[in-house]
């Protein structure tokens, strides 16, 4: 057996999606059945978290991407399945980053639905082919967009600063490989963090690979 809440401003459509679920033959149980954000987190305060939140993604008090960041810290165990007509290239890296295990748009067949589910609930994730190929571009042509501004940021010294930075280099041997004084290694390092607003190599490391900025290899 496994638990689902639904989450949608739609009551018609909750009733029709929980009915579906629960003459799919799987064992699938609605514990719940709610319109906004309030009535999810009420939900959540008061019963047994559910194994899965079906999840629509616009609601009259708030998003349902904000339901999802609040889920995946709280009740970390509770699996998130997307089921939106909402469907823009922002939304979807949003729910991506969000972490949610799944999408599945309002216009495909219910066969979508429930394949989505199961593949959910069994620990897999599911977008969809469709989906799945347009986030994979999506998420390509955001990296290169974000690490073009990265790179724009910064001087051609200050990215061979970052670069040693990176690779472990102490200030005094930075200097020596580029032929400048320890003091000048500082002001770049200092500028770069200004730029960044941070305070130390750690966060600047952080921040290079994930703009890819450089490769550790």
């Amino acid at each position: 057996m496994a638990t689902i809440l639904v989450v949608d401003d739609h009551a018609l459509f909750r009733l029709g999606v929980s009915t579906a679920l629960q003459n799919a033959g799987k064992g699938y149980v609605v514990v719940g059945s709610v319109g906004s954000v309030r009535e999810c987190y009420e939900f959540l305060e008061t019963h047994e978290p559910p194994d899965l939140l079906l999840l629509d993604i616009i609601l009259p008090d708030g998003s349902g991407e904000d339901i999802a960041r609040h889920v995946r810290k709280e009740y970390p165990e509770v699996r998130i399945l997307v089921l939106s007509a909402e469907s823009s290239d922002e939304v979807l890296l949003n729910l991506v980053e969000a972490e949610v295990h799944g999408f599945v748009a309002k216009d495909e067949l219910l066969d979508e639905l429930l394949v989505g589910v199961e593949y959910i609930l069994s620990g897999e994730r599911f977008f969809g082919k469709k989906t799945d190929e347009l986030l994979k571009e999506l998420y390509s042509d955001r990296c290169r967009r974000e690490r073009a501004h990265a790179e724009a940021l910064f001087s051609d010294r200050e990215r061979e600063v970052i670069k040693f930075c990176c690779e472990g280099f102490p200030t005094k041997v930075i200097s020596d490989k580029l032929g400048i004084s320890p003091r000048t290694v500082d002001a770049h390092k200092a500028n770069i963090f200004s730029k960044l607003g941070i305070s130390n190599t750690v966060e600047l490391v952080r921040y290079a690979l994930k703009h890819r900025l450089v490769k550790i290899s």
